[in-house]
């Protein structure tokens, strides 16, 4: 944003944006139009449980931000009241958050999202919310890579128990016979 001749609040402004927008892993664009207050505050707390934010921005503001970090929205993305929730960590668990609670309350839209610069649609907003969370797929592949080690260790306890049951060999020879 060129700093000429702009009244240093807008700049202010401009610069915590921008500051926002390029500090975060993740971002969707949300319409929240007719929404309440009371609603958005509801939404802004399930977000902040999953490490993401909600900023209403002007449109303009987002256009020249992301277009200088060269992303560019498809026609009539950016029209009408947005709201930016952007984030770090698990991206599906913050998409998930939003797809249910545009669900849940039929005046608010996603219009489309942002991942590691690439532009995703709304449809494509929806199915990252139907992945697995970060967390589950972490207890998943801890499973998948403790299965082999857990299956070991009931091999060799069986083992283990099965010679605990048998006698142990009197002293003597090899044959059972008591040494002389």
């Amino acid at each position: 944003m060129s700093n000429q001749k702009k009244r240093p609040e807008v700049v202010a402004i401009y610069n915590e944006v921008s500051d926002f927008l390029n500090g975060n892993e993740f971002a969707f664009l949300l319409n929240f139009g007719g929404l309440t207050v009371a609603q958005i505050g509801d939404l802004r707390r399930q977000l902040a449980a999953k490490g993401a934010r909600m900023m209403v921005i002007k449109n303009t503001f987002i256009a020249k931000i992301f277009a200088e970090r060269g992303v560019t929205f498809p026609e009539g993305v950016l029209s009408g009241p947005t709201a930016v929730i952007a984030g770090q960590g698990d991206v599906a668990d913050a998409a998930k958050t939003i797809v249910d609670f545009v669900k849940k309350n039929d005046k608010a839209s996603v219009k489309a999202g942002l991942m590691a610069d690439s532009v995703i649609t709304e449809a494509q907003v929806t199915t990252l919310s139907e992945l697995i969370s970060l967390a589950a797929q972490q207890a998943r592949l801890l499973g998948t890579l403790q299965a082999p080690a857990s299956k070991m260790a009931r091999v060799l306890q069986a083992k283990v128990d099965k010679e605990g049951d048998t006698p142990p060999p009197a002293e003597g020879s090899a044959d059972g016979t008591p040494a002389a």
